[in-house]
């Protein structure tokens, strides 16, 4: 609420009206965040005693030894707290839903819970539907539980705004400071999410897919999930060669896995195909052109008997393609593996806790030794699960 007289307003309005009447312009979106001083909140409130000005401090002229420290304790000193904790974390919670260049959302779905470690109970079908004759009666069907169990995990970090910030009424550099922290916790979740679709802790032990409670590697290379495209694939012998990423032929290949080889779980009858069409390509940073290329080519082209033609690109507007560094960043053969699937189908993000904030009062040890004036505590809680194997292929691309 720059330029108007905000202590006018909190004495005319009272604290509470003024919070309220705040918050109300905050979600219509005639303020923003950015529209408030928290030097001229701090002094509303009348938690900070009158400098003579900023001016006479860098003249060396004497100024109040504590900036900070209320003249009028009660209702003032309640409201800035709780003011300027609306204001921060309405700036985390922006830095944390600025979505720019994340794809985690488009892999997971986002599932609501309160329980940590629960079962998501699924059914293994035994037989189809079977003809029922005229006058018959309907056979019985029966079925086996299976389930998988999540695993969440808290993550978070602290925000300290200084004595000086305030004081010199660095009111954008607040802002930005809580923005990051927003931004960053979007980030952890973004790569605990990448590395969860990877399968990329598997190795030390921490599994994404936990059939009946007990961790096992997602992707096994013996091809027994049905869903390993490359070396070692002893289930499905005419696809245990790696194919890397280099043109749309290369996709057809896993395509052509996934309806052949990819059956349903049934051990009453025979399995059948799953009807499970794919979505996207996932991709480390190194084969994005490749494969965006790939994909969004207008043709192709294509060499037969009577010579080189060009055709109609056979994925145009069927695959998008994701992206992320935080593939790269696992070296070795996955910066060439790749994945094609429908990934929201296959991996859920069970939800806690969303981003919450909390603001801590100056009455902490850190207000004395490092003249810390406000804390500001983000955090979230969730993790993410592999309910099934079919709607996900991992390609080994060398």
């Amino acid at each position: 609420m720059r330029g108007q007289n905000l202590r006018e307003l909190v004495e005319s309005l009272g604290a509470e009206a003024f919070y309220g009447k705040a918050c109300s312009l905050l979600n219509e979106g005639e303020l923003t965040v950015d529209d408030f001083s928290y030097y001229e909140l701090a002094d509303a409130c009348q938690v900070l005693p009158r400098l003579r000005s900023v001016q006479e401090s860098l003249q060396r002229r004497p100024v109040s030894a504590a900036l900070l420290r209320e003249s009028n304790p009660g209702v003032g000193t309640t409201l800035f707290q709780v003011m300027s904790g609306e204001l921060i974390g309405r700036k985390v919670l922006e830095g944390y839903e600025n979505d720019d260049g994340f794809i985690g959302d488009k892999l997971v779905t986002v599932v609501k819970s309160s329980l940590r470690n629960q079962k998501l109970v699924g059914f293994r079908a035994l037989a189809g539907p079977t003809e029922v004759p005229e006058g018959h009666p309907y056979e019985e069907s029966t079925f086996e539980e299976k389930y998988v169990t999540t695993a969440e995990a808290k993550q978070g970090r602290i925000l300290s705004i200084n004595e000086e910030l305030i004081a010199f009424d660095q009111s954008g550099e607040i802002n930005r400071r809580a923005m990051a922290l927003g931004h960053y916790l979007r980030q952890e979740r973004e790569r605990t999410i990448v590395r969860g679709v990877t399968d990329a802790d598997a190795g030390q032990g921490k599994y994404v897919y936990r059939p009946s409670g007990s961790g096992a590697e997602l992707y096994a290379t013996d091809g027994s999930r049905r869903n390993w495209v490359g070396v070692g694939n002893t289930t499905s012998p005419d696809f245990d060669a790696a194919v890397p990423l280099v043109d749309w032929t290369d996709i057809e290949e896993v395509l052509h896995y996934r309806a052949t080889q990819v059956r349903d779980d049934r051990i009453d009858g025979t399995s059948r195909p799953v009807i499970a069409p794919a979505k996207y390509v996932l991709v480390p940073e190194a084969l994005r052109g490749t494969a965006r290329g790939i994909v969004h080519a207008t043709e192709v082209r294509q060499v037969t008997a009577e010579g080189e033609m060009s055709v109609a690109n056979p994925f145009g507007g069927m695959l998008d393609v994701l992206s992320s560094p935080f593939i790269d960043e696992q070296g070795g053969t996955a910066a060439s593996d790749w994945y094609v699937g429908d990934f929201a189908r296959q991996f859920v993000w069970t939800e806690i806790w969303p981003v919450q904030t909390f603001l801590q009062r100056s009455e902490s040890e850190a207000a004395f030794e490092r003249d810390v004036v406000l804390r500001v505590k983000a955090r979230y809680f969730g993790g993410i699960s592999a309910v099934d194997t079919a709607y996900v292929t991992k390609v080994d691309g060398e």
